[in-house]
């Protein structure tokens, strides 16, 4: 293989049974938009399902559809408002919806349609949902027309900002979704907790659900989670080894020079395998326990690192490379840096190799 990424699918079991007991009694929704964040949401959601987690969420019609293809019976919960012929089609598939305005709440009672909905309410992140008084108002006129309302919920905007004011906003935003507790006798899911809330803000009063997405894979924000389990590696290997006869430039542009007698590798990964063109000299690899300085601008197909004299005579032809790892992911040193841009990122010519103890059981794109 050229590209690869390692999904130690224990490690992830283990994350989850962590979180499970941090968050009891709530229950976990495991977040598996965006193809599971790049690790592969069928095989993910088919090992989660078999060991307890039983609702799932996503962004689109299309990944809902994805996961009651591929033959999963849970609960899944679109994420994203979905449109009239959408909701049609979720209903017919036993699909929950987020319902965000009232022309979707008229939809679905002028057709009587029996799809599970989840009302968004908007506490601060200013992107879809009504507002805490419009959605009290909104829940009473669903509950007094029996549309089915399987949930209530809310997201954090800033539970990952790490500082006094994204902390207080964030308690605000869950003392604002507080209100609607009154409705927990009368409504399966309230919801607001995403990875930063749980990790961060569990505490507080904030429903009986939460949504569990990066932390799964052993990190809040760009952070490893020091008391869960590391997840996943992309490599590649090395393609090309050359000791430089005089100063030499790297790359396209001529932005970075290596000194006569200087070693570099060109691997088999470049910015359409998922190395952001912005790691270009501001990242690295790992090779034989080493961190090799990505050098030169990355390419779509390939990418060159510095090799340090240490390990000179002991890399060759086909030498193994680290390429994203979560302790990578902490220390690059980019100004936009997103782990969730990162993961899901990793293109698609990049094969996914799952993991238990140790061993490969499944190789797929």
């Amino acid at each position: 293989m050229r590209a690869w990424l390692e999904i130690e699918m224990d490690n992830l079991l283990f994350n989850i049974n962590k979180i499970r007991e941090r968050v009891y009694p709530k229950e976990i929704m495991a977040v598996v938009k965006a193809n599971s964040y790049g690790f592969g949401a069928k095989e993910v959601v088919k090992y989660l399902s078999k060991n307890g987690v039983k609702i799932f969420a996503v962004a689109c019609l299309e990944e809902a559809l994805e996961l009651r293809e591929a033959g999963i019976k849970d609960e899944i919960l679109i994420l994203g408002v979905v449109l009239e012929d959408e909701i049609l089609v979720a209903t017919e598939n036993d699909i929950q919806i987020t319902v965000g305005n009232w022309e979707q709440i008229e939809f679905i009672k002028k057709h009587n349609l029996n799809v599970g909905i989840h009302i968004k309410i908007d506490t601060g992140m200013g992107r879809l949902g009504f507002l805490v008084d419009e959605g009290i108002e909104v829940v009473e006129y669903c509950l007094k027309n029996n549309l089915n309302i399987m949930g209530i919920y809310s997201h954090l905007s800033d539970a990952d900002g790490f500082n006094g004011d994204a902390d207080s906003y964030t308690r605000a935003q869950i003392e604002k979704f507080g209100v609607f507790k009154r409705y927990e006798d009368r409504v399966k899911y309230l919801h607001i907790l995403n990875s930063g809330g749980i990790l961060r803000f569990n505490e507080q009063y904030a429903g009986n659900l939460v949504r569990d997405g990066i932390s799964m894979y052993g990190m809040i924000a760009n952070y490893r989670v020091l008391d869960l389990k590391r997840v996943f590696t992309v490599k590649t290997k090395i393609l090309s080894l050359r000791t430089v006869e005089e100063d030499s430039f790297i790359s396209y542009g001529r932005k970075y020079t290596l000194n006569k007698g200087e070693t570099f590798a060109t691997i088999g990964m470049g910015y359409a395998d998922g190395i952001k063109k912005e790691f270009s000299n501001k990242s690295y690899v790992i090779i034989e326990g080493e961190k090799c300085p990505l050098i030169g601008e990355i390419c779509m197909d390939m990418s060159m690192v510095k090799i340090p004299e240490n390990i000179k005579d002991k890399v060759k032809l086909g030498t193994e490379v680290i390429v994203v790892r979560d302790d990578i992911i902490e220390e690059i040193n980019v100004e936009h840096k997103c782990s969730w841009d990162i993961l899901t990122g990793i293109g698609r010519r990049v094969y996914r190799v799952y993991k238990e103890n140790g061993k490969p059981y499944l190789i797929t794109r």
